[in-house]
């Protein structure tokens, strides 16, 4: 049996020293984990105090982009995925005579949606 040799615990820091690491990241030409290495911190306690600061500089009111060094980038918030696309109309009640000569143009579409569930839509 390996004896197994005690953890050292990193030392706490505040807001303040993570964001002083921050900074020396930013201004260094190291990469994160290059970086992260050197300080024995682990890039993970990095990302997650980038994140809680540009979250409470948000919330502050602050710019996060003018106030975060200029080598890490703003993040803006994602998109919410819209429930229905509104595609237009292909056209307004066609007059008799249009109707006619679009005849000639036949419009199909069908969509299979899984599950065996297939949407067949045939216009002219």
């Amino acid at each position: 049996m390996v004896p197994s040799t005690p953890r050292r615990r990193s030392p706490r820091r505040s807001a303040q020293a993570w964001q002083a690491l921050l900074d020396e990241q930013a201004e260094s030409a190291l990469t994160v984990t290059a970086f992260c290495h050197q300080a024995c911190i682990s890039p993970a306690s990095f990302y997650r105090w980038q994140g809680r600061l540009r979250k409470g500089l948000q919330n502050a009111g602050g710019n996060s982009a003018g106030t975060l060094s200029p080598a890490i980038p703003a993040v803006a918030a994602p998109q919410p995925i819209p429930d229905f696309v509104d595609l237009g109309a292909l056209e307004d009640l066609p007059s008799p005579a249009r109707r006619e000569a679009d005849a000639a143009h036949r419009l199909e579409l069908r969509l299979d949606l899984g599950g065996g569930l297939i949407l067949h839509l045939v216009r002219g």
